[in-house]
């Protein structure tokens, strides 16, 4: 099914995600291949969207297209206005979209578009992301007319005469916005419309969101949210389905009624089960369905090789991977030598910084130990030099501390045990 100059094509088609959910209806979708690219048409009867044909007029308004950049005037042959759905939509609602040479133009462009305005008859060139808002809204007056509507130049002809010398002598204020209901009002207004919901809707949007039971699991384990912004949760509650008026529709909320406050969960701050470091995560719902919240080095690790911990006898909690490195920590446990997870320590490879966490400390020799193994890991990293540069950032470090970087081996690492306890023993 081609796209071709007549504009938005009329497809015998089923109802939009979002206006099925609002009218209770059950959702149908009919997806059409065109020119590679598969498209969820909706239908246009009873939606917010405006029909074809209205499309087609404002298609039919264009004089030409150009580039901004080079002034290369673009063919109206190769274009024209489709329904399409974004790729990260929220509400899966398909928009007007400028489509040129079979690629959807995003709204990062450089076009510009002449268009003939159909109230005054007279030529406009605007962006074209101006241009689509026209087409959105079914805007048919240019910024011309509406300037020239004379119910407006009466309006504001009035308030001028009225306000003009407080606005001179600066006296004039500017009646604050009213709000009409209070947050305990609008948290029932959001129950009242939620419970209208279709169950599909609600469903997608559970499959995204937390529950009020999901929440309370993981509230012991936040720190902050707003980037600390809150660090002190007592008071708050959480609401899952707090009504807002745009597209979602719907978004969870922290809510105090007592403060009259309410606030986004983003930017929240988790301790690392695992290493007990700081971290933050910008949407609350990236840990959904997770037992454990781990930092990001922690969740690539155990993605790697699996990342245990072992509890010394002082109640520290000693991360480990491999069975040397179990075996080295029991040992110092056994020997009453304190051991410590190492630190982490930026160093730079291929023009990037990464973060290189060494296997121990020992504060009481003022040492850091790696433990290697001969494994293909290692060995790949010898080769292209990340293990070099890891190891040159350990030694800097080391330098400032007064502390000194051993890399042991499992056929070494029984040096490096005597070599402890003759120190002890001194």
């Amino acid at each position: 099914m081609g796209c071709e100059r007549e504009g938005l094509k009329k497809y015998e088609i089923g109802q939009s995600a979002a206006k099925s959910v609002r009218k209770g209806s059950t959702t149908r979708f009919i997806t059409h291949e065109c020119t590679g690219m598969t498209k969820l048409i909706a239908n246009l009867k009873g939606s917010t969207l405006i029909d074809s044909m209205e499309v087609d007029l404002h298609f039919k308004t264009i004089e030409s297209i150009r580039e901004k950049t080079n002034n290369k005037e673009i063919a109206l042959t190769s274009c024209s206005i489709e329904q399409l759905v974004a790729k990260y939509s929220n509400t899966k609602e398909p928009i007007a979209k400028m489509v040129i040479n079979k690629k959807p133009i995003s709204r990062n462009n450089s076009y510009l578009v002449k268009f003939v305005c159909p109230t005054c008859n007279t030529t406009r060139e605007i962006t074209l992301n101006l241009f689509m808002r026209r087409v959105s809204k079914n805007t048919t007056r240019c910024f011309c007319c509406m300037n020239e509507d004379t119910e407006k130049c009466e309006k504001q002809s009035g308030f001028m005469k009225q306000n003009m010398s407080k606005i001179l002598e600066g006296e004039y204020v500017k009646p604050a916005k009213v709000s009409h209901k209070t947050i305990s009002e609008h948290l029932g207004f959001s129950k009242a419309e939620w419970e209208k919901e279709d169950i599909e809707f609600i469903n997608n949007y559970n499959f995204i969101h937390l529950s009020l039971e999901e929440f309370s699991n993981i509230l012991p384990k936040i720190k902050g949210v707003g980037n600390s912004k809150l660090v002190n949760l007592e008071g708050w509650s959480y609401f899952p389905n707090y009504r807002v008026f745009n597209q979602t529709r719907y978004t969870p909320m922290l809510v105090n009624l007592t403060t009259n406050v309410v606030e986004k969960p983003q930017y929240v701050t988790f301790d690392c089960e695992n290493c007990s470091n700081s971290f933050t995560h910008r949407d609350l719902e990236i840990v959904k369905n997770k037992l454990k919240i781990f930092c990001q080095g922690c969740t690539l690790t155990n993605r790697t090789f699996r990342l245990r911990t072992h509890i010394t006898k002082n109640g520290s909690k000693i991360l480990w991977q491999s069975i040397p490195e179990r075996r080295f920590i029991e040992w110092c446990d056994e020997h009453s030598i304190e051991i410590k997870n190492g630190p982490t320590i930026q160093y730079m490879f291929q023009e990037k910084t990464h973060a290189y966490r060494v296997d121990f400390e020992l504060p009481t020799f003022k040492m850091l130990i790696e433990i290697k193994d001969n494994h293909c890991w290692h060995k790949q990293q010898l080769a292209s030099g990340k293990f070099g540069a890891k190891e040159t950032a350990a030694i800097e470090w080391c330098k400032d501390k007064d502390y000194t970087f051993t890399v042991v081996f499992p056929k070494t690492l029984q040096e490096l045990k005597d070599l402890l306890l003759k120190s002890c023993k001194i």
